[in-house]
């Protein structure tokens, strides 16, 4: 069988791009306010600047530490340590421009401005921006690059035997097909569960998927003792969790605490049920 390769992430994108700056828009927008903010009050009442709690600032600008003026000077006036234009241009295929960023943290900050003269309340504001932080998180969903290839496909650097899948199933939106992919018992919990495929390619991957999911393959039983250590500990960490939630007194500390041990308990106990 020939190789099929495709590819989907923020260089062949427009999508993809777009939502790759919305981080900047978000965090960058957000900043150019707040120094617009501050720019505007010293430009209003200049005597800000002779305040104990400025002067101080200035001073550890100046003299504070890796991000001070003192620290950075000796880089920024060595022609040998100094970064060029061209380190801030971006690497081959990175989605990211000098001018990108630029337009994108400029783009956020207009698009916060507008939405508070329209009288969006700030709660919304802070949820969109709180979005936008979070993107990067869509856009790692996203990106896929595959390859299907001598009876095994590989996802993002992981490769499978085509034989372990038990069902493939898609959903075509737009240009793309969108898959999700399930593997039979014992076959591994880290592994590829969704794959976006541009159309050109997607109808012959999805064609050499469904070829795997036919080829009959016997899954191997779990070990029962290894499932019942591995439930057994998972119950553990709950149990472990309830103790620490019903005798720590600060409702946060407590919360947070149950919250990450029951979560760890939890995972472990579907990698038993799982029989992986």
């Amino acid at each position: 069988m020939s190789s099929i390769e495709w590819s989907y992430d923020a260089s062949t994108s427009r999508s993809l791009r777009i939502a790759s700056h919305l981080l900047v828009a978000g965090v960058g927008g957000a900043g150019l306010l707040v120094l617009g903010v501050i720019v505007a009050g010293v430009a209003a009442n200049p005597a800000v600047l002779r305040t104990r709690t400025v002067l101080l600032f200035l001073l550890l600008l100046v003299v504070g530490g890796p991000m001070s003026l003192a620290y950075l000077w000796p880089m920024l006036t060595d022609p040998d340590q100094r970064p060029s234009p061209s380190e801030f241009a971006g690497a081959e295929g990175s989605p990211f421009s000098v001018r990108s960023v630029a337009a994108a943290a400029v783009s956020g900050a207009v698009a916060i401005l507008a939405l508070v003269a329209v009288g969006v309340p700030g709660g919304v504001i802070y949820l969109l921006v709180v979005g936008c932080v979070l993107s990067p998180i869509l856009v790692s969903l996203a990106t896929t690059h595959g390859r299907v290839e001598d009876g095994t496909v590989t996802i993002n650097g992981t490769t499978v035997p085509e034989t372990r899948l038990s069902a493939v199933r898609s959903v075509r939106i737009g240009r793309l097909v969108v898959v999700s992919l399930s593997y039979l018992r014992r076959s591994g919990f880290f592994l590829p569960r969704l794959a976006v495929i541009p159309e050109p390619e997607a109808d012959a991957v999805m064609a050499a998927l469904r070829d795997g999911v036919e080829t009959d393959c016997d899954a191997e039983s779990p070990d029962r003792a290894v499932q019942a250590v591995v439930i057994g500990s998972g119950v553990l960490f709950v149990a472990v969790a309830g103790l620490a939630y019903a005798s720590i007194d600060d409702p946060s500390v407590r919360l947070y605490v149950a919250a990450v041990i029951g979560g760890l308990g939890v995972f472990v106990c579907l990698l038993g049920v799982r029989g992986v």
